[in-house]
């Protein structure tokens, strides 16, 4: 099994303080234990290592990072890169669903999870308006 992980599963597995730690903890435990691949974005890395910047500090951002490359390298994680296509395709979405809170990363994230055909371990609503099944709403 695959699945994709958002910034919103990132920030609450990685900050103790999240409202989601202690469940984001559980998932990920899970994840480890089946084995399952997990796929991100070099704009989720992008966007979790800003907000851990600014919201935590510059040593738990460089610390995340060094943590995906190694995942990277050791095949338990795979990171997708950003395409001129996607980034297409997530902007003609970002236009479309105004009606939504999505960001742009999140309409890349939303794209991805499409063309893969991947439900995604996020803390953030609006992808169940897309159709995306959200990990919180499925058993691994």
């Amino acid at each position: 099994m695959k699945i994709f992980a958002d910034t919103s599963a990132w920030i609450a597995l990685l900050v103790p303080k999240d409202r989601h730690h202690s469940k984001a903890q559980r998932i990920f435990q899970n994840v480890l234990e089946r084995h399952t691949l997990v796929v991100t974005s070099n704009y989720i890395i992008d966007e979790t290592v800003t907000w851990l910047r600014y919201g935590d500090s510059h040593t738990s951002a460089v610390d995340f990072r060094n943590i995906i490359m190694e995942a990277c390298d050791a095949n338990r994680l795979h990171l997708e890169w950003i395409t001129q296509s996607i980034e297409g395709k997530a902007w003609g979405l970002f236009v479309e669903r105004a009606d939504l809170g999505l960001s742009l990363t999140d309409c890349t994230s939303a794209v991805i999870c499409a063309d893969l055909k991947l439900d995604i371990w996020t803390y953030d609503s609006d992808f169940t308006a897309l159709g995306i099944t959200a990990l919180s709403d499925i058993d691994l």
